[in-house]
């Protein structure tokens, strides 16, 4: 079947539900995929023009969810490369495109197949004063959680805060943090790029407090592991 375009519906399209993980528009990243549907929908996607529609099952448990088990609300994206695996599993990498959602699942043998429709966000007003506030604030948040998490490299943290199109920093930010899967389909599912820096900002404040607690607890423990250890060494002294 040939997928066409009309009143921004994209007709089938293969689909691809993801297992703990959540794509944004935008976002480039490579997973390993290893269920036989999976494998022939990325082999059918390659066939065509490469996109494929990705969405997150809602229980990563189930290895053959129905369509109720899968979230409607998902992200289309680009196969930029495909490597096989040893053990009949392909290592794809994907850039997210466009939000989308599921408007009439299509089949689901002998792989996932919708009928889907292109969501578009809404626009942001980027040159108005509490637009850039609330942009800058959030920039700062994640500067600091970068930090206090210690699993970004400054060249990755710089290359996302430098964004000039304020509508892609909230998804970029939201790829990048260690949150639910909740929280990460909330985010895509808000079409107000305003409201979704708004909502990356309230995780930011929350992870950033918890960070902080836990800093702060290390540190003490440091301390007292380092006390015991020096009256030991006294003692042995002695």
């Amino acid at each position: 079947m040939r997928k066409t375009v009309k009143d921004n519906i994209i007709r089938n399209i293969p689909m691809l539900p993801l297992r703990g993980l959540v794509i944004y528009p935008y976002m480039i990243l490579h997973f390993d995929v290893g269920r036989a549907k999976s494998i022939k929908a990325v082999e059918e996607a390659m066939l065509k023009d490469q996109r494929i529609f990705l969405a997150t099952q809602k229980d990563p448990n189930i290895e053959n969810p129905g369509f109720d088990e899968i979230n409607q609300v998902g992200t289309i994206a680009q196969i930029k490369q495909l490597l096989r695996l040893p053990g009949d599993t392909i290592r794809v990498l994907v850039e997210g495109i466009d939000r989308a959602k599921v408007e009439r699942f299509v089949q689901d043998d002998p792989f996932y197949m919708a009928d889907i429709k292109c969501l578009k966000s809404t626009s942001l007003q980027s040159k108005k004063i509490d637009v850039q506030a609330l942009a800058r604030q959030v920039i700062e948040y994640f500067e600091k959680y970068a930090k206090l998490s210690g699993k970004m490299t400054p060249d990755s943290t710089l290359s996302i805060t430098n964004i000039d199109d304020l509508t892609r920093l909230p998804d970029l930010i939201a790829s990048n943090l260690d949150i639910s899967i909740e929280d990460k389909l909330n985010i895509l599912e808000e079409l107000s790029p305003k409201k979704r820096l708004e909502m990356v900002l309230d995780i930011l404040a929350k992870e950033n407090e918890i960070l902080e607690i836990e800093k702060n607890i290390n540190d003490r423990v440091r301390k007292q592991i380092d006390k015991n250890q020096k009256e030991n060494y006294f003692r042995e002294q002695i």
